[in-house]
């Protein structure tokens, strides 16, 4: 069911026609018209499905007068990008709204291109598994450019790309867009990471094409300011014997939302999703991952944790297909949120939609509080409150922190879990 969301209180000038004033018209022809093929779909207010989006309003998208990013302000943000970059991922790829700023030196077996680097048919295959929604459309529709990311082989290095979002002197809408096409037997690791400062909004889209028997390894860390919007729609088409596994840490952003949205095209794919949600202050987090069996023998598993603190609000909606031609499936789905406030609120949809007869799936969801047993204990050993909470928290975390290998990274989720134990525990 397509629908209008959210949209009772939306600013004059905010939506529709207005974020789409200041289009580049740059760029091969072929890419304009299939960019303008998408003008029509831009609708004011935005239009959603509703199901889907259950328990997250857009209002944050309409109440703010996002206007393009623009080319020209880019060299004022470079100085600032160099702090963002991860020491141990020298191999990056820079984007600052939605334009190319920088990358340093790519692996072997990694080449850099544009939509001239498309071939017709994987130009015509743009989009496909998407939601053909608004938003969707505002991201085709605007977008400066395609960065496609080729690997081909085993590259020694893990591939950096980043994304920085920053307005210079007004609230600004940024739409990146990457496709990564990974070539059969392949092994490579990806991390894409989300930064910002000031108030913005990224609407960003990346396409990974994974062919026959390759592997990518997928770190996803979205840490942008509390100022700014995030959506992010991945959607991944995985060939016959591909593996695919994507580790997510979702810690900033004072709206956000994130939808994984996974495709098993071949026989025996692997897919493993495993993902954190840090949600602290007035933050609004959404986590909306399909994964669709559409073959024999694939299987998936699917963790996904969410701490939730002072008034945040974390929504997990997490649905498995299974096509009736895709037995023999194996696939396990389980939500686990813990609450550090009487204020926190989780809102909790593990779904399975099973055609075919032959196949073992799971799903399951938890929600708590700090056990206060565990917190006396600590407590009546000389352990501060915060220092216990602490601890209770890093031990329900630190099943998926410890599988990031990145040092840097790795800390910086710890500097951001005691933030969020040192929330103040809120009372109705």
């Amino acid at each position: 069911m397509i629908g209008c969301v959210g949209t009772g209180m939306a600013t004059e000038g905010a939506v529709g026609s207005g974020w789409l004033m200041g289009r580049t018209t740059q760029g091969e022809s072929g890419f304009l018209a299939w960019r303008d093929r998408a003008l029509t779909q831009v609708q004011d207010p935005p239009r959603v499905d509703r199901e889907a989006w259950r328990g997250t309003d857009l209002q944050p998208l309409l109440n703010t007068p996002f206007r393009l990013a623009q080319r020209k302000d880019l060299e004022a943000l470079r100085v600032g990008l160099t702090t963002e970059l991860l020491p141990e991922l020298p191999c990056h790829v820079a984007l600052v709204n939605g334009h190319i700023l920088d990358h340093g030196e790519l692996p072997p077996g990694v080449t850099l291109g544009d939509w001239q680097d498309l071939s017709p048919i994987e130009r015509e295959g743009l989009g496909r598994g998407l939601p053909t929604d608004s938003l969707t459309a505002l991201n085709q529709a605007t977008l400066p450019g395609i960065t496609v990311v080729r690997v081909v082989g085993n590259p020694i290095a893990p591939l950096h790309l980043m994304h920085q979002s920053q307005g210079v002197d007004h609230p600004v809408l940024a739409c990146p867009r990457w496709v990564v096409v990974v070539a059969p037997g392949t092994h490579v690791t990806l991390v894409e990471e989300y930064v910002s400062t000031g108030t913005g909004w990224t609407n960003g889209v990346t396409e990974i094409y994974l062919g026959q028997g390759s592997h990518l390894e997928h770190y996803l860390v979205q840490r942008e300011s509390l100022q700014s919007c995030h959506l992010l729609r991945l959607a991944v088409h995985q060939a016959q014997d591909s593996h695919y596994t994507l580790r997510s840490v979702s810690v900033g952003a004072g709206w956000s939302r994130c939808e994984p949205l996974i495709y098993q095209e071949g026989t025996g794919a692997f897919t493993q999703l495993r993902g954190l949600s840090l949600v602290g202050g007035r933050q609004h987090t959404d986590m909306h991952s399909v994964i669709t069996h559409d073959h024999p023998q694939g299987t998936s598993r699917q963790l996904h944790k969410c701490v939730v603190a002072n008034q945040g609000q974390a929504v997990f909606q997490g649905m498995v297909r299974v096509a009736a031609i895709a037995q023999l499936t194996d696939a396990g789905q389980l939500n686990q949120n813990l609450l550090l406030s009487k204020q926190a609120r989780v809102d909790t949809r593990p779904q399975l939609a099973i055609q075919a007869d032959n196949v073992k799936c799971t799903h399951g969801a938890t929600v708590s509080d700090l056990d206060p047993e565990a917190l006396f204990y600590l407590q009546s050993r000389g352990v501060d409150r915060v220092a216990a909470r602490l601890l209770l928290v890093t031990g329900f975390t630190q099943e998926l922190l410890r599988e990031i290998p990145f040092p840097t990274l790795r800390h910086r989720c710890q500097v951001w879990l005691e933030k969020l134990t040192e929330c103040p525990e809120v009372t109705r």
